[in-house]
């Protein structure tokens, strides 16, 4: 199901043409493969990514003006969107909601806009948040040639098919204090209460939260906040 949903589900009872679905064949990530997150459907959409992925050296600008993209300590869940994705906006609704619960000194959520339709302004992009009540959430912009690099670097995955590459959003990743990527998610899948055989029609997807908003989000950020992920350190025993 959330393989679907990310990818576009089935033909909606509207009528509607549906998108191809595609089911991404890519391991889950091995950072989030652990006994609490087994059947986590929102754990299991992070896929293993390419060997090697490092998030590029890039200008973003910010609250503070420019400065290089770094990451703290711990890991970061680094949201790519833009203004044109619904998607995207309709994710960091729910992970604004979130976010003071969750974040601390292991784990932060970084948005950063990338891709965008043309020039765009820090007040535009405040503007694009707050109409959605994501107001809270940091605006970070990519301000590479083009504001381009992140999402070409970052968000490419091969199209259904086998029709070429392109560029995804809404990718969030989880990425260490070095900038390398961990694990990769593409898609805001949601939280549908279907019954069996029942296909979601368009308004029951406009209207649906994202998993971010539910019980298995509320896992996955405890698990994150806390460091508990494959391949963390053991906490040091005081005493």
């Amino acid at each position: 199901m959330a393989a679907a949903i990310a990818a576009g589900a089935a033909r909606a009872d509207d009528g509607s043409k549906p998108p191809v679905v595609y089911k991404d064949p890519t391991p889950r990530a091995d950072i989030l493969d652990t006994p609490a997150l087994k059947r986590n459907i929102l754990a299991l959409s992070f896929k293993q990514p390419p060997a090697g992925l490092t998030v590029p050296r890039v200008k973003v600008e910010g609250a503070s003006g420019l400065r290089d993209l770094r990451f703290q300590p711990g890991l970061t869940l680094l949201s790519l969107w833009a203004p044109w994705c619904a998607p995207c906006l309709v994710e960091l609704r729910d992970l604004a909601a979130r976010r003071r619960l969750f974040e601390g000194k292991r784990f932060r959520m970084l948005p950063v806009l990338t891709g965008p339709r043309g020039e765009i302004s820090l007040g535009e992009a405040r503007a694009a948040l707050a109409k959605v009540g994501a107001e809270t959430m940091e605006v970070t912009i990519d301000r590479s040639p083009g504001s381009r690099v992140l999402l070409e670097t970052l968000a490419l995955r091969e199209r259904p098919g086998g029709s070429g590459l392109g560029g995804n959003l809404p990718c969030n990743l989880l990425v260490d204090e070095e900038g390398r990527v961990l694990a990769r998610q593409f898609g805001a899948p949601l939280d549908l209460k279907l019954e069996p055989g029942q296909l979601p029609t368009a308004e029951m997807r406009a209207n649906a939260r994202t998993r971010w908003a539910g019980a298995e989000g509320e896992a996955l950020l405890g698990a994150l906040q806390r460091g508990e992920v494959a391949g963390a350190p053991a906490p040091r025993l005081v005493g």
